[in-house]
């Protein structure tokens, strides 16, 4: 079904596809296409150039408080198999919504449900993230777990980019957060007797055919159960490809019961990532920076829009010929932050051996927050095939900086 709502289009010669494009809307308009939509998704269609592009209504921002996600009215666009450079105008259209659901017992439950689907599974306490049928991560939550965190985060040729409890760092968990002095307090390692980071409620919780977004509310406590600091956590999963994926996060601390300072500490990291051990920087890896800089040594403690481990992952066995021979794919994690952001969240702590993070307070002396005071961060993990070149890391930050925009009209 047609709408009386076209959408403006225009994408120059060179951007890296696929690429998600946003339509600011009003909150009228935004009104009138969740009316329209009600019962279906809204697609952008042009008969003529053979085009139907995935759109998804937002009405959560990334950001959110400890009362809920804020406000946004937006239009996100797919723009998967499109020629460039393009300008256009599309209708938008409503298409009937998938119906497809998990089904249990099989091999992957998630194989016949597109777009992002989140599988919330109350029993287990997690939430298994899919694209286009596919896994891609997962956000565990368990009360008996010292933080929540994610993991793995499948990229290139089904392979995870970064590592769970290696034996030299058990507290490292995927994709996590912690901090090792809170008001003397320690939320970072998982020995006994510390603090820990406990998810209260879900603020956001929705996929869809562009993203997912999982917004929590998390309390920090010290060892007694007594509140530190509340946090809200977004992530916002696209659905792209495993060879060129990446997931906003975005972190807000509040210091709702009182002040809190953060000692200086190397032990944090807002959120930190723990490679896989393949392409860290003892094995196959090679840790690049946007400041032009390389390696552990040049990148530890600098200022950089972004920082990036690639390598060599194993594939599989190839027993084709006489005899069995390994076969390995360039793959690597990047991790993009916003310009929005202060120094304190654009200052990297990275080793060879597979740890780093965009944020650490550490280089800025500690931070103290006042009672009522919060601190916000943004930043983007971004996996791909091949290195940092190959990969594009460059032109996605661009992106990210820079996002290409669309405008939705009225016909």
């Amino acid at each position: 079904m047609k709408t009386n709502f076209r959408i403006k289009l225009s994408l120059p010669a060179g951007t890296v596809l696929p690429t998600i494009v946003r339509a600011e809307l009003d909150e009228a308009l935004f009104a009138g296409l969740s009316a329209l939509s009600a019962d279906g998704e809204l697609v952008a269609v042009s008969e003529t150039a053979g085009l139907e592009l995935a759109c998804q209504l937002s009405g959560d921002a990334l950001t959110a408080s400890p009362q809920g996600t804020d406000r946004e009215a937006a239009l996100y666009v797919l723009a998967k198999d499109v020629p460039l450079p393009l300008d256009a105008e599309l209708s938008l259209a409503v298409r009937p919504r998938s119906e497809a659901v998990p089904v249990d017992r099989r091999y992957n439950p998630w194989s016949e449900l597109p777009g992002v689907h989140l599988d919330h599974q109350e029993d287990r306490e997690r939430v298994i993230v899919s694209i286009e049928g596919r896994l891609f991560t997962r956000y565990l939550y368990s009360a008996g777990l010292a933080k929540p965190y994610y993991y793995p985060l499948i990229g290139p040729h089904g392979k995870t980019l970064i590592q769970d409890g290696p034996d030299d760092h058990l507290h490292h968990h995927g994709i996590w957060w912690g901090h090792d002095d809170v008001n003397g307090h320690k939320l970072y390692h998982e020995f006994r007797g510390e603090g820990k980071q406990v998810h209260r409620t879900f603020l956001t919780l929705a996929g869809g055919p562009v993203f997912g977004q999982i917004t929590s509310l998390i309390d920090w406590l010290d060892e007694d159960g007594n509140l530190l600091l509340q946090e809200t956590r977004t992530a916002r999963v696209y659905n792209l490809p495993p060879e060129s994926r990446y997931t906003d996060f975005s972190t807000q601390l509040f210091a709702s019961s009182g002040g809190v300072t953060f000692g200086d500490t190397k032990e944090g990291g807002f959120p930190f990532i723990r490679v896989n051990e393949q392409i860290n920087g003892h094995h196959t890896g090679v840790i690049t920076a946007g400041n032009g800089k390389a390696g552990e040594a040049e990148i530890f403690g600098t200022t950089a829009e972004w920082v990036d481990y690639s390598g060599r992952l194993f594939v599989r066995i190839n027993r084709d010929g006489e005899s069995p021979e390994k076969e390995y794919a360039e793959a690597g994690i990047a991790v993009f932050t916003h310009p929005s952001n202060e120094d304190y969240a654009s200052q990297w702590f990275v080793r060879d051996y597979g740890p780093f993070t965009p944020a650490n307070f550490h280089f800025c002396g500690g931070k103290t927050m006042q009672a009522g005071d919060s601190l916000a961060m943004r930043h983007r993990v971004y996996v791909h095939a091949g290195d940092s070149a190959a990969g594009n890391v460059k032109e996605r930050y661009t992106e990210y900086v820079s996002p290409p925009a669309a405008e939705v009209v009225s016909s």
